[in-house]
């Protein structure tokens, strides 16, 4: 799966609850279970799926310290608002012709 399709299922996960699933394969993370329950509930708005416009305006950082790393500031979408001011901060790294992902941050920016 390539680097956005593998951003795309984290995001599909996180809005439909998914946490458990998330701290299980890793992609959770520094993050646990608990914490990223937490800061979506905290929020108070339902996550919806990355829309497909919703790609273009991904921030995608190259990392010096790790040439097969890069790490990602992705907006969410909320049922309520539409675009919020929630970012998910994600860490992906090569691996074949693959990407894993993991969260580094879910923040209000």
């Amino acid at each position: 799966m390539n680097l956005m399709g593998q951003v795309r299922r984290l995001i599909e996960d996180l809005a439909a609850g998914r946490y458990a699933e998330l701290a299980a394969d890793g992609r959770a993370g520094r993050l646990t279970e608990a914490e990223l329950r937490t800061a979506v509930e905290q929020y108070g708005r339902t996550l919806v799926p990355l829309p497909a416009a919703g790609e273009m305006l991904v921030d995608i950082h190259e990392q010096t310290s790790q040439p097969d790393a890069v790490t990602l500031d992705v907006p969410l979408w909320t049922r309520e608002e539409g675009r919020s001011d929630l970012t998910l901060s994600v860490t992906a790294i090569k691996q074949g012709e693959t990407y894993t992902v993991e969260v580094d941050d879910l923040h209000v920016l």
